[in-house]
């Protein structure tokens, strides 16, 4: 870049700076008293200067603080699960049609997320919320029930003892 064009830039940055920081404004009152602002004088015009208002740069927030992931809540640690009816070794007679109601006990009480899972022979057949099943139409024949308290991730928290059951249907000549 040549000198001349060097000097040129350099004046019209500072002419432009320094209207930045200071500008001829002009008001005019017309007959009612309104009045009005221009960049241009006119007859009967005041001169006012504007100066530049401090400024201060943009607030820039603090980035968001990151937030925790939600602890877990604490496992409850659960005391006791049993089979309380019907009890190991009971026969279901042939007139009960195969059902049977199964009633436990569970200490502390279950806990939100938590259910109960009743299984027969190491298979789930029923779930809920209380320690209380029936079952209808039990085939005859031995059956091993057990319950079960698992979380909301599949996890067994707690077992109960195994009640050996046997059913007595009649069965039908063929």
């Amino acid at each position: 870049m040549n000198r001349f064009a060097l000097v040129s830039l350099s004046v019209s940055v500072l002419l432009s700076a320094s209207a930045a920081v200071a500008t001829d404004v002009y008001m005019t009152r017309d007959k009612d008293g309104n009045v009005t602002f221009s960049d241009q004088p006119s007859q009967g015009s005041e001169t006012h200067k504007v100066k530049a208002l401090p400024s201060m740069p943009a607030f820039v927030a603090p980035a968001a603080p990151e937030t925790p992931e939600p602890e877990e809540e604490p496992t409850i640690s659960y005391t006791s699960l049993g089979i309380i009816s019907p009890v190991d070794g009971t026969t279901i007679p042939t007139g009960a049609a195969g059902n049977v109601a199964i009633n436990g006990v569970l200490s502390p009480g279950l806990q939100q997320g938590h259910r109960v899972e009743l299984l027969n022979r190491g298979v789930v057949v029923e779930t809920g919320s209380s320690t209380h099943f029936t079952l209808e139409y039990m085939d005859r024949g031995e059956h091993q029930l057990q319950l079960r308290v698992v979380d909301n991730k599949d996890q067994v928290l707690i077992s109960s003892n195994t009640v050996t059951l046997y059913v007595k249907r009649t069965s039908v000549g063929r």
